[in-house]
């Protein structure tokens, strides 16, 4: 575990509520364009902006991740699949150092927006299908409240543990 001291810790939780900060706007823009896509059909450049907004709230998840395994973990997974066994890993408790940052449930929610993040970094944007983003916005603030309710219990257990470093 790299983070040792309270300060370690305390800045974490700062670098984490950061993070959610940025997240929580994300999130807001893409709620207000599934209402307005509601009940009309984006053209194909409303595809990749609605294609954008989903990437950075995977992104900003990953960005947690990224932290937490950087700090606490001491290290962040490597090679080619490395973002999915960020995924995988922040779902499982690791006795004698953290609790699981995520649960096995939310972990399987969150797989979908890593997988269609990749699609959007790895194919044209005139391929994005409206099919594909639709659900993945309409489901995006319950996984998004979901994922703030377990990091919410992530950091109230960094800071009982910065606590008891007084």
């Amino acid at each position: 575990m790299r983070a040792r001291t309270k300060e370690d810790l305390l800045s974490l939780v700062g670098q984490l509520d950061h993070i959610m900060k940025a997240l929580r706007l994300t999130v807001e823009e893409a709620e207000a364009k599934e209402r307005e896509f509601s009940t009309v059909i984006p053209t194909p450049f409303e595809l990749r902006g609605l294609g954008s907004l989903l990437h950075d709230f995977y992104t900003a998840v990953e960005d947690v991740f990224e932290a937490i395994a950087g700090d606490v973990n001491g290290s962040l997974p490597q090679g080619t699949t490395w973002h999915k066994e960020l995924l995988v890993k922040m779902s499982i408790p690791i006795p004698g150092l953290r609790p699981a940052v995520i649960s096995e449930e939310l972990r399987w929610k969150l797989d979908e927006y890593l997988r269609f993040r990749h699609v959007f970094r790895n194919v044209y944007g005139y391929l994005l299908d409206w099919k594909r983003i639709q659900p993945l916005l309409e489901n995006l603030d319950s996984v998004y409240q979901q994922f703030t309710r377990e990091v919410a219990a992530f950091r109230s257990f960094l800071m009982r543990l910065a606590g008891e470093l007084d």
